[in-house]
């Protein structure tokens, strides 16, 4: 008796598990379609620009310095030439170290500039999908997604909450 209970306990939990309702969005299309967005890729390419000036001395240095090496490389003694390719090899590190550093920095502020506009989006879409009943929400930026219908879609009454055409 013990063991009937057990397995139809087992059987309605299984169904409430199954009994789930799914929908999906294009997560990366609504982030694109969101204004916001438009205004960090600017900013960001701005920011990327003001940094791009500050490596391009580092640059114009090293050519200067590969120049003069060319040019009176072969009148240096040894030591000099010595010397003189240290310096073109301390140039070259200085810009693969102030590349990274670039990196880095632009990493951060799309990081930063991306988090509040994600969160904008999060928002919304759990509003929409708590009102509809749906507990799960798969992104299907990827593909993910084979079969749905299109009223498990969310993404125009996402797009219609967040006030996007």
């Amino acid at each position: 008796m013990k063991f009937w209970y057990t397995t139809v306990a087992l059987l309605f939990m299984g169904t409430a598990a199954f009994s789930q309702k799914t929908a999906y969005i294009n997560f990366q299309q609504l982030i694109a379609a969101m204004p916001e967005t438009k205004q960090a890729t600017d900013t960001l390419q701005k920011y990327q620009q003001e940094l791009a000036k500050d490596g391009q001395y580092l640059v114009a240095e090293y050519t200067r310095k590969l120049q003069e090496y060319d040019s009176l490389g072969a009148k240096w003694t040894e030591q000099i030439k010595a010397m003189k390719e240290k310096e073109l090899q301390d140039a070259q590190a200085a810009i693969q170290d102030y590349r990274q550093r670039m990196e880095e920095k632009l990493g951060a502020k799309d990081q930063q500039l991306l988090i509040p506009i994600m969160d904008k989006a999060k928002k919304a879409l759990k509003a929409i999908a708590t009102e509809k009943g749906y507990t799960l929400v798969i992104d299907n930026s990827k593909d993910e997604v084979l079969i749905g219908s299109d009223a498990d879609d969310l993404m125009a009454p996402v797009k219609a909450k967040l006030g996007l055409k």
